[in-house]
């Protein structure tokens, strides 16, 4: 499985975008992301986010682009699951 998040703008206008994006990997099954690993660290990096962008003087404008992936060694019997997770935070 795979999402992504991604938007530019002032820290608040941003946050609002983003807590509507990772709505869609966070919905209730079947919408949103079946394992529970992987919706675990959706919502670990969303609060990261968060944590970074109170940080920021609320007039910046940032980029902030999140993706994930989740596979497995082998498909075929789910072993070896795996995760990859990228995240950035860039003055705009």
């Amino acid at each position: 499985m795979s999402w992504s998040v991604s938007t530019t703008g002032k820290i608040a206008d941003v946050k609002a975008e983003l807590k509507k994006q990772f709505g869609y990997p966070l919905a209730d099954a079947p919408e949103g992301l079946g394992d529970p690993g992987e919706r675990e660290t959706v919502r670990l990096v969303s609060e990261a986010i968060n944590q970074c962008l109170d940080t920021f003087d609320p007039e910046k404008s940032v980029a902030v682009t999140a993706n994930g992936h989740m596979g497995y060694a082998d498909w075929d019997k789910k072993t070896g699951g795996y995760q990859e997770v990228s995240l950035a935070i860039r003055p705009s």
